[in-house]
């Protein structure tokens, strides 16, 4: 509003001042040839009115929609000029998050590496126990078929012996041997090798 009333004041002045001229220039005029770098004031004047009318022109038509658009465009600017310093104090805000969480990560990893040493350390001798149960269950066992067989080896052992012993008694005396008898020469035998072991 300002530099339309300056821009008038000075308009009207120019205006003014090329009247006043014009008044003075009119006795020497007659005298004088026109050239092409003679100011003439009635030219001069309508430049001014027609200046004068585009100007009020513009300023209803066109300054209006012109100024509009600029402050439209400005305030584009500054909307967007906020939103990337928001966006930038958000990501400045989202990697000292991440640098935060990264340290933490650092800090943690050898608490996991302990904590997975002492589970596989864990599972080491949760396996050797389990090994070693497996090889005690299997060394029992073996022993029992090993005391079977050997019982059971035994026993034939002394059916042979008994049958050969049979054998070699009926020979030897010249008639069978009954099983009372048996018994009886058994707990004879027994008797002497006990007697024979005391001596």
């Amino acid at each position: 509003m300002v530099r339309l009333r300056f821009l008038a004041g000075l308009l009207i002045l120019v205006f003014v001042l090329a009247v006043i001229g014009a008044a003075q220039a009119a006795p020497d005029k007659a005298a004088a040839a026109p050239s092409a770098m003679d100011l003439r004031w009635d030219t001069a004047i309508w430049s001014i009115a027609v200046f004068l009318f585009l100007v009020i022109i513009l300023r209803a038509k066109a300054w209006g929609p012109v100024l509009e658009g600029l402050k439209k465009r400005e305030e584009t600017i500054r909307t967007s000029l906020e939103e990337a310093k928001k966006t930038r104090d958000e990501m400045v805000a989202i990697q000292a998050q991440f640098q935060k969480e990264l340290a933490d990560a650092h800090q943690q990893i050898p608490k996991l590496m302990e904590e997975a040493r002492k589970k596989a350390e864990e599972m080491t001798n949760e396996m050797r126990a389990k090994g070693m149960a497996d090889v005690q269950v299997e060394r029992e066992r073996l022993r029992r078929e090993m005391d079977i067989a050997k019982d059971q080896a035994l026993k034939e052992l002394w059916e042979q012996a008994a049958m050969l012993a049979s054998v070699l008694s009926t020979k030897a005396l010249g008639h069978a041997v009954t099983a009372d008898d048996h018994r009886r020469l058994l707990g004879d035998a027994l008797q002497e090798i006990a007697h024979s072991s005391r001596n």
